[in-house]
């Protein structure tokens, strides 16, 4: 593994705004690639929303989808490698995906392998997990919820990732543990975030990034 700077950008997303979204992640590449960064992510679901009611309507094809051809024209324009949350369409079933872009366009994808209570009625789990070689490190994606098992991490730590992303759509407001103040339940969030995932990175010596809507 070589030195490289990485940016996580942690933002809300809308419902079936991916056009306001790609805008964003324009915007927010810009900023990045200005401030020297090569390695961006972005958090889980961001392009379509988080379990939208017509979730089958908006999601994708990946990577013959339009949403991935804009990720490419933005990696490629910036010199950046990207990881973006979208609802991908495989036939009749969709899954809640991470995908991820680079200078020459699509390097591959992370399904999300276990859909929360909410998301069952929405995306399958996927099944695999893949280490995808950038250049200057290896990196593997694991979203959310799958961060909460040790093993999808010590599985891409022995296959050699380096890097370790953790895109989250983590809703605090609906979790049944959480504080009743807003602010507690941020703060409880953050507790919880950092004792977990600093273990992921002790446990694999890993690098871990996460970013969260």
């Amino acid at each position: 593994m070589n030195t490289i700077r990485v940016a996580a950008v942690s933002m809300n997303s809308p419902l079936g705004e991916q056009s306001r979204m790609l805008d964003a992640v324009d915007g927010w590449c810009r900023k990045a690639a200005d401030a020297g960064a090569e390695l961006v992510l972005f958090p889980e679901l961001l392009l379509h929303g988080h379990c939208a009611p017509n979730t089958w309507e908006l999601a994708e094809e990946v990577p013959d989808g339009p949403s991935v051809a804009r990720l490419s024209a933005i990696a490629r324009e910036y010199r950046l490698t990207l990881s973006v949350g979208l609802s991908e369409k495989q036939r009749d079933i969709v899954y809640n995906t991470q995908v991820l872009v680079g200078p020459d366009g699509y390097i591959g994808k992370q399904r999300k392998l276990h859909p929360s209570r909410d998301e069952v009625l929405y995306y399958k789990g996927g099944r695999e997990l893949p280490v995808f070689d950038i250049g200057k490190c290896k990196v593997g994606m694991i979203i959310c919820y799958d961060n909460q098992f040790p093993e999808p991490a010590r599985i891409l730590a022995l296959r050699g990732a380096d890097v370790l992303l953790m895109p989250h759509a983590a809703r605090m407001r609906m979790w049944d543990d959480s504080p009743g103040s807003a602010a507690a339940a941020r703060q409880y969030a953050h507790e919880h975030f950092q004792s977990c995932y600093a273990m992921r990175a002790r446990e694999n010596a890993c690098y871990v990034v996460l970013a969260d809507q």
